[in-house]
């Protein structure tokens, strides 16, 4: 089955729709793929200078060492299978990034004409053209992607077809401004109904909606005050109403599948720091002392990343006139985002595919922010009505 879901190359892309003929590269870029290629040549030149300290005998120099002092270690890997393999390794990170360096597509807009040209990694380049009026909509959309150490979000404005291969992207960012407004521009300027993913599927906005506030919207559906009175929640997340203001939190770490891979990074990379530092002293008579140290302090931030993601919780507090939402570490409350009523044009429940993960949505024209990411559907439904609620008693 063909997923609805088009690949995209760019971590940074954007199709100016102020020019009536617009030509744009969707590639990745040519910096980040340079970075990786020196990462690659370094593990091929670590493994190299690990087979050239390896004897004839099969056993590199420290092993000797380590043999005659008071620091027993067994070899799990020979030295030269372990070098080895750093350089098989390097040398396929070096191949992919050069393989990726030649994908990439080139999209010409021009007279309500869209024309693509892809070239991918493998094959021949394949092109097709469309009408603009023969795609669904504008969708605005987010995707989980690897950035460096980060775990970041790609905010991706689309034109969106039945046919998932003639999906063109229009603004990609993984720091994101003015998305709302870029969405809302885009969806003006194709005459195309803005459109995005929530729980209950593509779900597609009113352009009269987009040009008024969330608390204008709402107050439209004639809901009845306090609809939400005979309803629980479930007990991942506590809520606190006290004069007017009400106060959300998660309750405590939710363990899944990216819980346990930071679990799985503190305990790796916590043995190897340990292991490291017991070892300092036998380690930098072979290896520059500088070079332990930063892989030292590389493996400490990584636990330390790692620990502050899987502990961090989000709380939202609602007033009377703003929204703020706080980033919780341990006994720790860091502010994040104050959001006034009269600015929200959108609160909406989003849907990752990478990560299977919802998340709830406030939507200003300047940002969008994220917030309980952790939580069920039915979660981020129960508090996406209470704040409506509180939205129709003022």
């Amino acid at each position: 089955m063909t997923s609805q879901f088009r690949e995209h190359y760019s971590h940074n892309f954007r199709i100016d729709f102020n020019k009536i003929q617009v030509k744009a590269t969707d590639c990745m870029s040519r910096l980040t793929l340079f970075f990786v290629f020196i990462y690659g040549l370094l593990f091929a030149l670590l493994g190299s200078y690990l087979l050239n300290l390896t004897t004839a005998s099969g056993s590199a120099d420290f092993e000797a060492l380590l043999s005659k002092s008071a620091f027993q270690a067994r070899r799990i890997i020979p030295s030269d299978v372990f070098g080895i393999s750093l350089i098989v390794l390097g040398i396929g990170i070096m191949v992919v990034c050069l393989f990726f360096a030649f994908r990439y597509k080139t999209i010409m807009i021009d007279n309500g004409v869209v024309t693509v040209k892809d070239h991918p990694i493998i094959g021949k380049p394949h092109s097709f053209t469309e009408e603009i009026r023969n795609y669904s909509g504008v969708r605005l959309r987010l995707k989980f992607c690897q950035y460096g150490l980060r775990s970041k979000n790609k905010f991706i404005i689309e034109l969106y077809h039945k046919d998932s291969q003639k999906i063109i992207p229009l603004y990609i960012s993984i720091h994101p401004k003015h998305v709302r407004a870029l969405w809302k521009k885009y969806a003006m300027h194709f005459n195309l109904p803005p459109v995005h993913i929530s729980d209950r599927g593509m779900v597609s906005k009113s352009m009269k909606d987009l040009n008024r506030s969330y608390a204008e919207v709402v107050k439209d559906w004639h809901l009845p005050k306090n609809f939400l009175v005979n309803k629980t929640h479930s007990a991942d997340f506590i809520c606190q109403k006290k004069d007017n203001k009400q106060l959300i939190q998660t309750r405590r770490v939710i363990l899944d599948l990216y819980s346990t891979l930071n679990i799985a990074v503190i305990l790796i990379f916590g043995a190897l720091l340990a292991y490291t530092c017991y070892s300092h002293a036998i380690i930098i008579r072979f290896v520059w002392p500088a070079l332990v140290i930063f892989f030292e302090i590389a493996l400490l931030t990584g636990i330390v990343y790692a620990f502050l993601t899987l502990i961090t919780r989000d709380i939202l507090f609602l007033t009377d006139q703003t929204i703020v939402i706080f980033r919780k570490i341990l006994k720790f409350n860091f502010r994040d985002s104050v959001i006034p009523i009269s600015a929200l044009k959108g609160l909406d429940i989003f849907f990752t595919p990478t990560t299977g993960r919802y998340c709830l949505a406030l939507i200003t024209d300047k940002k969008i922010v994220r917030v309980f990411n952790k939580l069920s559907p039915d979660d981020l439904r129960w508090i996406k009505c209470s704040i409506i609620s509180e939205i129709i008693e003022e």
